[in-house]
């Protein structure tokens, strides 16, 4: 389908985390992590800690599957739980990771006024294994097809080949097309230099709470978007 005349962009490429879905209150996370923490055996707050310190292990895939980066922080922690306690332990983290994805309901309109104006769509994260595995059985996945997930491409934002890999996958060049975050990873001016046209976008209710941001593009000096729609009448 060929975009409208409304459509400036043909492609559009999705941060996940804050964009997308929320990035979610620190202490929901945390909860979530001493619950698996008792599942294993290990102490709850040295678990929180070292899954916190992993996570760029974790989102660049060093750790392997989710059940194998579970059982090494675990094991970091001197604790080499059952096969039973493992199990337990990652249902539980899938269960987290998809209630955290299906949150998106917000976007969900604006991404379908966007896929009806024709524009093509791709998401690129900074995630470990757990959206990689749930991705097709959410509302986001049957929307954006098109994937980059850092654990996949064994490297992170702002790093090239992140971006280039979604335009390989859309079939579009950088200057057709748009890139949208909330500017964590320093993800925005990544994109800006790679001749995206890069807008900021937080996930509604997101703002005002404490940032939960991963170096973040604190200056970001460029357009600043409320609604993903508003994608659909924006300049370059």
């Amino acid at each position: 389908m060929v975009p409208t005349e409304k459509a400036p962009f043909e492609g559009v490429l999705l941060d996940l985390f804050g964009t997308l879905v929320p990035a979610g209150p620190r202490q929901s996370r945390a909860t979530h992590l001493h619950e698996m923490a008792g599942m294993l055996g290990a102490d709850r707050a040295a678990f929180e800690e070292a899954w916190v310190e992993s996570l760029e292990e974790r989102v660049r895939g060093q750790l392997g599957p989710l059940e194998e980066s579970i059982a090494e922080i675990a094991r970091r922690l001197g604790v080499v739980p059952s096969p039973d306690r493992l199990r337990s332990a990652t249902q539980l983290r899938l269960a987290f990771s998809r209630t955290s994805l299906n949150a998106c309901e917000p976007v969900l309109p604006a991404l379908d006024a966007l896929l009806e104006a024709g524009v093509r769509l791709a998401v690129v994260s900074d995630c470990s294994e757990e959206p990689v595995r749930l991705w097709p059985s959410t509302p986001l996945g049957r929307r954006i097809p098109v994937t980059v997930f850092s654990c996949v491409e064994g490297t992170c934002k702002p790093d090239p080949r992140m971006y280039r890999r979604a335009l390989q996958q859309l079939d579009l060049p950088a200057s057709r097309c748009a890139y949208v975050g909330d500017g964590g990873s320093r993800e925005l001016t990544g994109a800006r230099a790679m001749g995206l046209a890069a807008h900021q976008y937080r996930f509604p209710g997101d703002e005002g709470l404490p940032d939960a941001r991963y170096d973040p593009d604190t200056e970001w000096d460029g357009p600043v978007v409320r609604d993903l729609r508003d994608l659909l009448t924006a300049s370059r």
